[in-house]
Order: structure tokens, then C-alpha cells, then sequence
């Protein structure tokens, strides 16, 4: 069949100069084209100039029914090359193999039977090609683009003979190949067109070979340079506009979908492309009013046109969703409306989360947590969301700092553990959530956020940083950690910083329970005695002149440690703190609690209480403060509270510890 085809389009060329007769309404004879005659050519071709334009602003169904009514009744052997090509590029427009082998059946007849006048014979070759990759026969589509290549002389044709080829290696996926010809083509032309088609061609190669940014620098020269390339053809344009939503370039679909609106002549065109904008507005308008307000005005115009549009049905439900949208219509009245539509409910649903979202009903988010997490992805990206995951760190994130600015970090603890990393992370990266959250987790220690907060800042240079999390490393008996924060505090050497932390570097120290700690610990405070003058309005401090009065008698510095004594006996006065002085039993609660011992210290404690003789409330408030901190960290909450309620409940207590208490 090839080389028949071949044979016959030699004949063809030679015959073509006398065809060219009719195009001067003169025959063969070189008389005159009757009148009658020359009406029905003129006719015929304004009816292909007819089905032409409704090619160009996409009717291919009404094109295609007048193309096969026009085709049947033609009597005129010149617009047979005509027909055939614009039939032909109808049936692959509609696409399908069915139409496909249909177009390539009447190509392939019309060139044998020198149908198809010269100047068209190109065309045909280009779309022999892309039809026969429509039924993936690369074969046959490559024996059509060598024949061009073979068959034509000027440099156009030679062109596009090589962009056919590389049609066939990107259906081959052979993506670098297209795209070497491509390129070479580009670099050569001077020819627009020729620029424009290759430009278009080696755009789809560039985004199949994940060249994203090429193929965004390349789509938007050809806007720029040749918009009217896509004018001409609106499958081509809307085509494109596919690609180009596909790849996430909006913009340029945009372009492209603004310029057939403002060519279109008919009434159903420009309804369309009416209706194909403002779904691209919708589409790329996520959580930006912007563009859902640029659709909602087309939607308007085509809902004015109610009888006339078959977009009617669709443009109303795309009408409400904006209005649910925008908070002038209860997603509850659209549940009701669209009770049967899947896709509907699953809007309403996430418009009721973000709803709950806006008037911080977190309460509710919670609850409900189970059946939003069934949202598809889909509708959370059309709602600006690349997925629920995405969203919900969003909402947990505000829903923490809420906790946080109200100084909820009871119920801060009920929700960290609900959160994703990735919430938590947001979280501990912002500067000023990070505060607050560390101010919390001081008051309820929560080991995934520390866990986190040491992940995130061990190559950190802020030294408060360390601070932080050294604290709660404290809370969370995590001693070796601290130990690890002090030595990156001494590293970064900030001495306002370790004014701060030298007492906490003191409880370190203590629990390190070791022989040399404490005795390294008095040897750093020798060499820094500015940080305890820095500390002496920090309750820490009581314990610390008791431990640095041991040490100073341990070592025979009696001069020093009667100063530190003083001290203590003052600090205990100011403070209203008797914690060593009159009760032993006091005493022996603060070496348990050094040694980690938390249940003999909770025995001592309820030695003291059970005793015969009369306590002050004073002396309760100091018992059930330290009762409460022992239980706080052995963990048992109800406990804790119990004691601080108890605390509070002291009427005739009036001392730091009840101050302390009624603070929790």
C-alpha cells in the first residue's frame, strides 16, 4: 500500500498545474467557468469556511454532522481536497480508533487517487502521522513522517517532517531523543509557525521528561511571542489548557482561555469557553478569593442564559459551593440540596471544619477528627489544601498556640500527642510558640515535644535554647540530656545565660550521682560567685546555700561557710521558707529527693502530717507544696492536684509556698 501511495503522489505533483486552473474559475480549455459554476464553488467554500470556524471555536459535533451532510451532496471535484483534509482532521479531533482508522482510510484513498490538490498533501502527511499514533501504529506513523522528509524540498516541509518524527519517539517515551530534534529545529528556523509548533511540541517533551522549568520558560515565550497560534485552533488551545492546568501553570491556561473568549463569534462558544475559565478560576482558586470571585461573575453571566446553556445545571452547583464558600450559605442547606452527590458532601464537610476552624471550636474539630480525615484529597485541593494531613497540621498548629496565648497547658497535654511531627515541628521552629510552649512544658512536661525540640535545635547556636530544654530534661529526669545542654551552654559562652541557668546546672549536677559531680559543681561556682549574687531571688536558691554550706564545711572553710549560713538563715527568714529548720523530718525529704528516692520522701511527709502536735498552716502550705511536687514527678497527676488543692484550701497560710501554690 506504501509504495503504491507513493507512485501515485509522484503522478499527483505532475498533474497539479492543471488543476490550478479552477482557482481562476478557468478550464482546462481555458474557457470560462459557467456562472452557475463559479456560485457553487464560491458556496462550497464558504460552507468549508463555516465548519472551519466551528472547528476553531470547538463545536466539533455540529462541525462534524454539517461536514457529513456537506461531504455527501458535493458534486464539485475541486473541493474534494478540501473536504477530505478538513473530514479528516474532524474525525481525529474527535478522537477514538473508530474515527481514527476512518480518517487514515480516506487519506490514504485520497492521495492514491490524486484527490488531495499539492498544497495539502503536507497536512495530510502530518495527520497520517498522529492518526495512525491514535491506534499505536508507530510503524506506519514513522513511514509517513520519512515520506515527507523524502517528498519535500522547501525547508518548512523539511521541518516538519522532523517534528512528526519527534511525535513518534515521545509516544515511544523516548522523551531526551524528541527533544534533541525539537531543539535543533528551534535553534534553526526563522519561520514563526514553525517556531510556534515546535515550541508547543518540545513543551509536552520537557514536562514528560520532568524539565518542569524548561517547559514553564518555553510555554510562556510562545504565549508571548504567538498567542494566535491557539486562536486559530480551540482542540489545540483547550488541549493545551489541560497540559498546562496538569502541570500546574494556570496562568498560561488562563492566557490561552482568555484570548478564544474574546475571538469567539458564536453564542455556544463563548458559552463554553465561558464555562471552561471559570472552572480553571475554580480549580487554581484554592483558598485566594481572587479568582473564586473572577468565576462567580462568569457563572453569573451563563446562569443568565438559563434556557440556552447546557451548563446551566453545573454552573449552579459550582454558584452554591461559592456561597458556602464565602459564608452566605449554611453548608447544612447544601448538604440538604445535594443529598445524593458524594463529591458534595465531602465539600460540606470541610467547610464545616474550617468553619469550626475560624470560631476556634477545637472541641469540636476533635471530636469529629475520625470523619474529616475521610476527605479526599481532591476536595481539600480545590479547597487549597494539598491534602487533609496538610490542613489539620494548619489547625493544630493554631489550635496549640490558642492553648498556648490562653495558658491552657492542661489541655495543651491532652492534645500534643495528636499532632503530627510536622505540626509539632511549625510549631517549635516559631519563635514566639516556642516560648510558650516551653513555658508549659516547664509546668506539664510532655517527652514527645522535648524529644522533638532536642531533634530540632542540637546544632543550634542559641544558648536560651539549651536553657529551655535543659528544664525540662530536669522535669523529665533526663539527666544525662541536661548535662548535654550545659556543656553546649559553656561552648556558646553567654554569661547572661548562665546566670539563668546556674541553678538548674546546680539540680544537674545533684543527680548526676557521682562522687566528683558536686565537688565540680562548687568549684565552678568558686570561679562565678557574681551568678549567686544573680540569683538570689530564685527559690532554688534555699537549696543551694544548704548543700554549698556542707560543702564549705566539708573542706574546713568555716570563714565562707558561716557567710553562706547567714545567707541561708536570711533567704529562710525573706521566704518564709523553713524547709531544713525546726523539722528534721523536712530534712530528710530533701535528701530523698536528691537521691531520687521519691517514696521515702513521701513516707517523711506523712510522718509530719500524722504527728500529734499542731502544725501551722504555714508549715502545711511548705508540706503539701513539696507533697505535690514529689507526686508531679512520680507522675501521679490526681495526687498532685489533690495536694495543691489542699494547699490553696489554707486560710492562715501566708508564705512562698502557699504564693506557689496558688499559682497552680
Amino acid at each position: 500500500m506504501k509504495n503504491i501511495i507513493l507512485t501515485f503522489l509522484m503522478i499527483t505533483i505532475s498533474s497539479y498545474a492543471k488543476q490550478d486552473f479552477y482557482y481562476s474559475f478557468i478550464n482546462e480549455d481555458k474557457s470560462q467557468i459557467a456562472e452557475f459554476k463559479k456560485q457553487e464553488i464560491l458556496t462550497g467554500n464558504h460552507k468549508l469556511q463555516t465548519i472551519k470556524r466551528l472547528i476553531r471555536e470547538g463545536q466539533l459535533e455540529n462541525a462534524y454532522n454539517q461536514m457529513v451532510k456537506f461531504k455527501e451532496k458535493n458534486k464539485l471535484k475541486i473541493l474534494n481536497s478540501g473536504i477530505i483534509l478538513l473530514y479528516s482532521e474532524i474525525l481525529y479531533k474527535r478522537g477514538g480508533t473508530k474515527f481514527s482508522k476512518e480518517a487514515i482510510a480516506l487519506l490514504e484513498n485520497g492521495i492514491n487517487n490524486s484527490k488531495i490538490q499539492r498544497e495539502d498533501l503536507l497536512d495530510a502527511y502530518k495527520l497520517l502521522v498522529v492518526l495512525n499514533l491514535n491506534i499505536n501504529k508507530p510503524k506506519e506513523a514513522k513511514y509517513y513522517a520519512n515520506s515527507i522528509s523524502k517528498i519535500f524540498d522547501d525547508p518548512v516541509a523539511k521541518s516538519f517532517g522532523k517534528i512528526t518524527l519527534s511525535q513518534i519517539a515521545i509516544h515511544k517515551r523516548q522523551y531526551k531523543k524528541a527533544i534533541d530534534v525539537l531543539y535543533e529545529i528551534l535553534v534553526k528556523t526563522k519561520n514563526l509557525s514553525v517556531a510556534t509548533v515546535v515550541a508547543d511540541e518540545l513543551y509536552d517533551a520537557y514536562i514528560l521528561a520532568g524539565e518542569d522549568e524548561k517547559a514553564y520558560d518555553l510555554a510562556g515565550k510562545v504565549l508571548k511571542k504567538n498567542i494566535n497560534y491557539y486562536a486559530n485552533d480551540s482542540f489545540l488551545a483547550l488541549k493545551k489548557v489541560d497540559k498546562l492546568i496538569d502541570a500546574n501553570m494556570p496562568n498560561f491556561a488562563i492566557d490561552i482561555l482568555k484570548m478564544l473568549l474574546n475571538n469567539a463569534v458564536e453564542e455556544e462558544s463563548v458559552n463554553k469557553f465561558k464555562f471552561r475559565l471559570a472552572n480553571v478560576y475554580m480549580k487554581i482558586a484554592g483558598r485566594n478569593t481572587f479568582y473564586m470571585t473572577l468565576a462567580k461573575e462568569l457563572y453569573k453571566d451563563l446562569m443568565v442564559q438559563k434556557n440556552k446553556t447546557p451548563y446551566y445545571s453545573q454552573v449552579k452547583i459550582s454558584m452554591d459551593e461559592i456561597l458556602m464558600r464565602e459564608g452566605k450559605l449554611e453548608p447544612s442547606k447544601i448538604l440538604t440540596k445535594y443529598s445524593e452527590s458524594e463529591v458534595m458532601e465531602q465539600k460540606v464537610l470541610l467547610q464545616e471544619l474550617l468553619n469550626s476552624h475560624k470560631q476556634k471550636d477545637y472541641e469540636s474539630i476533635r471530636k469529629l477528627k475520625h470523619i474529616y480525615r475521610k476527605i479526599a484529597t481532591t476536595i481539600t485541593q480545590r479547597f487549597g489544601y494539598k491534602n487533609i494531613d496538610e490542613l489539620f497540621d494548619i489547625i493544630n498548629a493554631d489550635m496549640i498556640r490558642f492553648y498556648l496565648e490562653n495558658e491552657k497547658c492542661i489541655e495543651l497535654s491532652q492534645v500534643l500527642h495528636l499532632v503530627r511531627d510536622e505540626a509539632l515541628q511549625v510549631l517549635i521552629e516559631n519563635n514566639t510558640s516556642r516560648t510558650q510552649l516551653f513555658d508549659c512544658l516547664t509546668e506539664i512536661p510532655d517527652e514527645r515535644s522535648y524529644n522533638m525540640a532536642k531533634s530540632s535545635f542540637k546544632r543550634h547556636k542559641d544558648a536560651s535554647l539549651y536553657l529551655s530544654l535543659e528544664k525540662v530534661a530536669i522535669l523529665l529526669n533526663k539527666i544525662d540530656d541536661a548535662y548535654e545542654f550545659i556543656q553546649k551552654i559553656d561552648m556558646n559562652n553567654d554569661s547572661k545565660i548562665k546566670e539563668e541557668e546556674f541553678l538548674y546546672r546546680f539540680l544537674v549536677y545533684g543527680k548526676l550521682n557521682n562522687a566528683s559531680s558536686m565537688e565540680q559543681f562548687f568549684r565552678y561556682t568558686n570561679k562565678h560567685p557574681e551568678y549567686i549574687e544573680a540569683n538570689e531571688d530564685n527559690p532554688l536558691i534555699i537549696d543551694f546555700y544548704y548543700q554549698y554550706y556542707l560543702y564549705l564545711q566539708k573542706n574546713n572553710d568555716e570563714n565562707e561557710a558561716q557567710i553562706i549560713l547567714n545567707k541561708l538563715y536570711k533567704k529562710q527568714q525573706d521566704m518564709k521558707a523553713f524547709v531544713y529548720s525546726p523539722f528534721v523530718d523536712l530534712e530528710l525529704v530533701k535528701e530523698a529527693k536528691l537521691d531520687d528516692d521519691y517514696e521515702t520522701a513521701l513516707n517523711y511527709l506523712d510522718m509530719v502530717i500524722k504527728q500529734t502536735r499542731k502544725l501551722s498552716d504555714n508549715n502545711l502550705a511548705n508540706i503539701y507544696y513539696e507533697m505535690a511536687r514529689v507526686y508531679e514527678y512520680l507522675g501521679k497527676e490526681n495526687r498532685y492536684k489533690k495536694s495543691i488543692q489542699k494547699c490553696k484550701s489554707l486560710k492562715d497560710a501566708d508564705n512562698f509556698y502557699k504564693k506557689m501554690c496558688d499559682r497552680l
